[in-house]
């Protein structure tokens, strides 16, 4: 996420408030195939289902968190346009999420309505994979940005999904290449935005609980308010931990995806956005998510080698292409039929 200058212009993380403590994975280590922090991000995988990804100590890390801070501006242009001007770019769901997204068009664990702004900019549009689309004015000035963004969060995530696919017992490059840039997915960049609540209590819901239906996620963010439900803990309020934001550092999370490709071993864990905790609950929170999506021409079959089960006997394989399984799953959380959890982490079955 930015660096220091960002958390220094904001009210401080408050110490007194329970916290999952993930682990935090130096990049510079993962690119140098350092055995001992790919084994500590693969166990956050399997444990968390998050990890805070290091970008300190490396060029492309540093040139990252740079590309993020204009992200940041970008996101401050985009909502200074008002709701009346972004709603001419509005999404138009479940058809289509690119696009302009106002608050209180979802609903919230605790039957409210959502309070969270976004804009969501489709990787085939900014890299010409397919015609562009008419974006927000801010959008189409910065399209050079977003490009460099995307492609620099991409290399970071492909290096990750190196290591994964290691310690897997995979074949080198097995996971980066069903999510490229070029080739056609849902891949996005997502700008978020919620404004403060001083009359709301620190458990009023920004945005509901989830697991993300993709491959991976990175996110930058200065102001807490990110909560996960650790596995095996009932939904109740006492059972949620924040994730406390670092200068320097991304959020890296796993995809419902990534679970199903692999058999369950790694682990999405359901995740909401809440106020932001103590003071920090007065000033308007940013953030921006890299959303990793599969290439439309991948499939949802489980892969095959290494530590991966194999499909037991009469468990029939998914075979559905990515876009049918996510518009299926999304489907079924819109109507209720899919309740949104934890998913994976299953243990380890030695051959």
């Amino acid at each position: 996420m930015p660096n220091s200058h960002y958390f220094d212009q904001n009210p401080p993380f408050p110490e007194d408030v329970p916290v999952l403590e993930i682990p935090r994975i130096s990049f510079q280590q993962l690119q140098n195939a350092n055995h001992a922090s790919s084994v500590s991000m693969f166990e956050a995988c399997r444990e968390y289902g998050f990890f805070l990804l290091d970008l300190n100590h490396s060029d492309e890390g540093a040139t990252l968190l740079q590309d993020a801070e204009k992200m940041f501006e970008l996101i401050t242009e985009t909502f200074a346009l008002g709701s009346e001007t972004l709603e001419k770019y509005a999404y138009d769901p479940p058809r289509d999420l690119t696009g302009y997204k106002a608050t209180g068009k979802l609903k919230t664990d605790d039957g409210k309505l959502d309070l969270m702004e976004m804009y969501t900019i489709n990787q085939d549009d900014i890299v010409g994979n397919r015609q562009a689309r008419k974006n927000a004015d801010s959008i189409e000035i910065r399209r050079n940005d977003i490009e460099q963004f995307m492609r620099h969060s991409h290399a970071i995530v492909a290096a990750v999904q190196s290591r994964l696919d290691e310690q897997l017992g995979i074949r080198s490059g097995t996971l980066s290449s069903l999510n490229t840039l070029e080739e056609t997915s849902d891949t996005s960049v997502r700008l978020l935005r919620s404004q403060p609540t001083p009359e709301l209590q620190d458990s009023s819901i920004t945005l509901g609980g989830h697991t993300d239906i993709g491959t991976m996620t990175l996110l930058f963010n200065v102001i807490g308010g990110l909560q996960v439900l650790p596995a095996g803990n009932e939904n109740v309020l006492g059972n949620w931990r924040y994730i406390r934001p670092r200068p320097g550092c991304a959020i890296i999370n796993v995809g419902d995806t990534t679970v199903e490709w692999t058999g369950g071993l790694l682990r999405s864990s359901l995740h909401r956005v809440i106020r932001a905790p103590g003071e920090q609950g007065t000033v308007p929170r940013q953030s921006v998510a890299y959303l990793v999506r599969p290439c439309h021409s991948a499939s949802m079959s489980r892969l095959r080698g290494g530590i991966i089960p194999p499909l037991k006997e009469g468990e029939a394989d998914e075979t559905r292409p990515v876009s049918d399984w996510a518009a299926w799953r999304s489907k079924q959380i819109i109507s209720g039929e899919l309740k949104p959890q934890t998913r994976g982490g299953n243990p380890i079955v030695q051959g």
